[in-house]
């Protein structure tokens, strides 16, 4: 080891930490941020994945792999182009609002799963499609620090 450094068995240990301080929460908040990064001000909230919907989603699409490969002997993984097309609708399932969202007249866009399906289908909306559909996969979103109880 050089000079100044030590080894991770040397270093003093904490005193302790509470793990349970630390929660999964089923619903977060998503920060939408414009192309180059910088924030919009836009929220969407988004189930996470111990949200009851998130869950039931989650359940089906595996429910469906289960049914096949009990009736054919073999595990037939989704085609891509059919998990392309159910991309918008699962996405729309998975967002239960947004905040700060307005039109080109400042008008506030109400929050709908139909509109946030309509959303998820425009080819010129990828950028948030993608943006929202990485935030449900990234957990880290979900997870919170709480206070001491």
């Amino acid at each position: 080891m050089g000079k100044g450094m030590s080894s991770p068995l040397e270093r003093t240990p904490m005193t302790g930490f509470n793990l349970r301080s630390i929660k999964t929460v089923d619903q977060f908040d998503l920060p939408i941020k414009d192309p180059d990064g910088n924030p919009t001000g836009v929220v969407f909230h988004l189930a996470g994945s111990t949200h009851p919907v998130r869950k039931a989603l989650d359940q089906a699409k595996a429910r469906k792999m289960i049914n096949e490969a009990n009736k054919t002997g073999k595990v037939k993984l989704p085609d891509p182009a059919d998990a392309e097309a159910t991309r918008p609708k699962d996405l729309a399932q998975c967002t239960l609002g947004w905040s700060n969202y307005v039109d080109e007249n400042s008008a506030p866009v109400p929050f709908s799963t139909k509109a946030a399906e309509e959303h998820y289908s425009d080819p010129e909306m990828q950028w948030l499609t993608d943006q929202v559909d990485e935030g449900l996969g990234n957990k880290q979103l979900a997870t919170k620090r709480v206070a001491a109880s």
